[in-house]
């Protein structure tokens, strides 16, 4: 498990389509070159959409019994969290959750949108007020500092000093703009997901973005105490290196990160602590849209992705293996593990599938009525135990901790 505490390959005529999902721009690592002049396929229509809207399913028909009224023990169930409206002890029930990070099981942090922030001290998770309604979608957990943002124009921190007047209630306060890299500007982003390996420098940043020059940027410390934001994959995309967007990021150590995004996107970053690191585009065999990515060991990785698509990843040096166990066409949105025998799948309409070694299952997901939230992120902070967020939903075993 992570300290960080968030088949067969289809024939040649498709060996180089994923590694063409970033346009052109860009030159091909020296190990790729060989390739530059196989001819590629066009690209095909994302068969499943992104179900960007984020609106709940209709109410069940042939899959009632995914959807349960009660709690039990075998169901993902809500937590106390999420309320009619906000309060001391709850968040509206509209809070879009998009991003959990945590130190140890007793000590974790979620932030979304308008300001929403919550801590979980191993028994509960209780908001922290922010005095915003500034949206969060990455969250960074560095030492015993908090910090919050969308984008890094605006940084919240908490456990940091600054001269932003008192703190809210929750401790929280405006840090200020990190120190921008010229082409920050430039291509228009948006933060979409963030990650930190525990012994890492860098929160890492995937952005959704128009312009070609990469979705890949790293938020570090700066001289003077505050912070910068600089690309990591700026120019590098291309051809060869898939890395114009990222919807997901995940990593094994704090020199190797792996990221995910449109079209079948999937990277690696090597030597990632590093100034100049290095990008390694890989064949998904696929063209539809990756949202998640977990790192399950040095020579594993699992992806997912819109219309129920899996892909694994298990040392090839160019291919992802198609992966055809998990039983739904739902867009899934994350995966993550504790082990090879205890991995969770999340993704639209509530869906949710676990893994325990042998078989995929489908989990039940109670409380919900007539809802189906669109579930993002996961944290296991132990095997047995899980926790799943998305927009107005936090989900965990039996509504156990």
């Amino acid at each position: 498990m992570r300290t960080t505490w968030l088949v067969t390959v289809s024939g040649t005529a498709c060996t180089l389509a994923i590694l063409a999902a970033c346009a052109t721009d860009g030159e091909a690592p020296t190990a790729l070159a060989d390739d530059a002049s196989t001819p590629l396929p066009s690209a095909e229509a994302d068969a499943g959409g992104d179900a960007e809207t984020g609106e709940d399913a209709s109410v069940c028909v042939d899959d009632c019994e995914y959807y349960p009224d009660a709690c039990t023990d075998d169901a993902l169930c809500e937590s106390s969290l999420f309320g009619a409206v906000a309060s001391s002890e709850t968040l509206y029930a509209g809070t879009h959750v998009q991003a959990i990070a945590a130190r140890s099981p007793t000590d974790a942090w979620l932030v979304g949108t308008v300001g929403a922030a919550a801590h979980f001290d191993g028994i509960s998770w209780k908001p922290s007020v922010t005095d915003t309604q500034y949206s969060f979608s990455a969250l960074w957990l560095r030492g015993d500092a908090e910090i919050a943002f969308n984008n890094p124009k605006q940084l919240y921190t908490r456990g940091l000093d600054t001269d932003a007047g008192a703190p809210s209630a929750g401790g929280w306060s405006l840090f200020g703009s990190a120190t921008l890299h010229p082409a920050w500007v430039q291509i228009n982003g948006r933060v979409s997901t963030s990650w930190a390996h525990a012994e890492s420098t860098s929160l890492w940043l995937g952005v959704a973005t128009v312009s070609e020059r990469g979705g890949l940027w790293r938020l570090r410390p700066s001289t003077g105490g505050g912070f910068a934001v600089t690309p990591a994959t700026l120019d590098k995309c291309g051809r060869f290196v898939p890395c114009r967007e990222v919807y997901g990021i995940d990593g094994r150590s704090a020199d190797e990160v792996w990221a995910v995004g449109p079209r079948g996107a999937a990277f690696r970053v090597t030597n990632a602590e590093a100034d100049e690191p290095t990008l390694t585009g890989f064949n998904t065999d696929t063209m539809v849209t990756l949202q998640g990515v977990w790192v399950a060991g040095p020579n594993d990785v699992w992806a997912v992705g819109s219309s129920g698509t899996v892909r694994r990843w298990r040392g090839d040096p160019r291919f992802f293996e198609a992966y055809d166990q998990v039983p739904t066409t739902a867009h899934l949105r994350a995966i993550a593990g504790s082990s090879p025998s205890d991995i969770w799948i999340a993704g639209d309409e509530g869906t949710v599938f676990h893994y325990d070694g042998t078989t995929w299952s489908r989990v039940k997901v109670a409380g919900l009525g007539g809802r189906r939230p669109q579930l993002e992120r996961i944290w296991i902070p132990s095997p047995g135990k899980v926790w799943i967020a998305g927009r107005g939903a936090l989900l965990s075993l039996g509504g156990k901790p």
